[in-house]
């Protein structure tokens, strides 16, 4: 008797396809999808118990979330969530929340920003592109932060910082950096260059403290020798970044340095005390000190008490020549002993570095008006003298002074690098 055996293409014709032929239906795609996700939810189910019960809660009872903004994403890491929030999060299944977690994370978005103009939405979209298929690196977004903002015109500040807002390219960035991990290990500070276009937008769209957070952790970091001067460079980038933030609007025009002096008092408190730190800070308070002296007329007075807080941050720094001359610029009590003290001391150098030599001649010049405000011609005739020893032409110097504003701190130049 012979046994017929069921043929190897009829059991084939009993089993469900698994990989379907492309391309599918909508419908067969959408059947797909409910399928994966519904075993994605039950094996998940499964290692993680739902603690609440078992009745599931509906997608339709769940309020739909709110478009998030710059202030939610700062708070998102915060360890006290409103009490709305956790009312929500603590109705929903774990595989809910987890689902949610995996879809809004900025890897797997790509969508577009239908509130910005055309232009400006496609730099996004290359951006989310480009993201999506793990070919962003720093120096890639700081080339489309750069373009985004050669994109923004207005004719008021106000206009070019709402559009810098409005754009949220700042934010797309960070969210970047924070899921791609580049920020828990720091990778992308090894790109300085991030620094000066990121940060405009970060302040514009409400995250400068996200900068400050940087900021702590980069000094507290502790390097081996070798990379130190890595670190050296990066937070100086950071901190010239801001500081330009602070005193220089996005028009180019010069603002009071009073947020710059707020800025350089923060970063004393928060920065650690060590070699690194403080050459960064020194840079830093140096060229600040230029822009208030040099430059002050150029600027509305500071505050006294930011201005005093400021200079008292510069003395263990021990720059005599800043200090006299910061001290011929207080906001309310002027004071020319130091300046006098500090050129009779050196009335005689002939080893003094050009800039130091430039400097002095500012200190000569501004010393010798205040000695005439308060009529002490004796000494006005001495400082006339001095001046006359450094040998410039006046005319000459103050037109390379002109020229070298643009290596002040409101510059990607600094002053300390020429």
């Amino acid at each position: 008797m012979v046994v017929r055996t069921t043929s190897l293409n009829s059991i084939k014709n009993l089993l469900p396809k698994i990989h379907q032929p492309l391309p599918i239906s909508r419908r067969d795609s959408q059947q797909l999808l409910e399928s994966i996700t519904t075993s994605f939810r039950r094996n998940l189910d499964e290692e993680h118990p739902w603690e609440h019960g078992n009745e599931p809660v509906s997608q339709n009872s769940i309020p739909q979330s709110r478009k998030p903004t710059a202030s939610t994403f700062i708070n998102s890491n915060s360890s006290s969530p409103s009490p709305a929030s956790t009312d929500i999060s603590n109705r929903q299944r774990p595989t809910d929340r987890h689902l949610r977690a995996i879809l809004s994370n900025p890897l797997f978005a790509h969508q577009n920003n239908k509130k910005s103009p055309a232009a400006r939405r496609s730099q996004l979209d290359v951006f989310d592109h480009a993201v999506a298929r793990g070919l962003m690196t720093p120096r890639r977004a700081a080339g489309f932060l750069a373009k985004v903002r050669s994109e923004i015109v207005g004719e008021s500040e106000d206009d070019i910082r709402l559009g810098m807002a409005d754009s949220g390219a700042g934010l797309r960035v960070v969210q970047w950096l924070r899921a791609s991990g580049l920020e828990n290990n720091l990778q992308f500070l090894s790109d300085p260059v991030l620094f000066p276009a990121l940060i405009p937008f970060m302040y514009a769209e409400g995250l400068e403290e996200v900068a400050w957070h940087w900021m702590a952790r980069i000094g507290t970091r502790d390097e081996a020798d070798e990379i130190k001067d890595a670190q050296f460079a990066v937070l100086s980038s950071l901190l010239y970044a801001i500081m330009k933030q602070t005193n220089t609007s996005y028009s180019g025009l010069k603002t009071s340095l009073d947020p710059s002096y707020e800025a350089v008092i923060r970063a004393n408190d928060i920065l650690p005390k060590k070699n690194v730190t403080l050459k960064s800070l020194k840079d830093i308070w140096v060229d600040l000190s230029w822009a208030s002296t040099v430059f002050a007329s150029e600027r509305p007075k500071p505050s006294a008490h930011l201005f005093e807080s400021f200079v008292k941050i510069g003395r263990p720094l021990k720059m005599r020549l800043d200090l006299a001359h910061l001290e011929l610029h207080h906001p309310l009590t002027p004071n020319h002993f130091a300046a006098v003290q500090f050129m009779h001391r050196n009335a005689n150098s002939t080893d003094l570095r050009p800039i130091i030599r430039k400097r002095l001649l500012c200190l000569a010049m501004d010393t010798a008006d205040r000695l005439k405000e308060v009529g002490d011609t004796e000494e006005v005739s001495w400082v006339e003298r001095f001046l006359t020893r450094l040998g410039y032409d006046l005319n000459t110097c103050i037109g390379i002074f002109n020229a070298l504003e643009g290596s002040l701190i409101a510059s990607e130049l600094p002053i300390r690098r020429m």
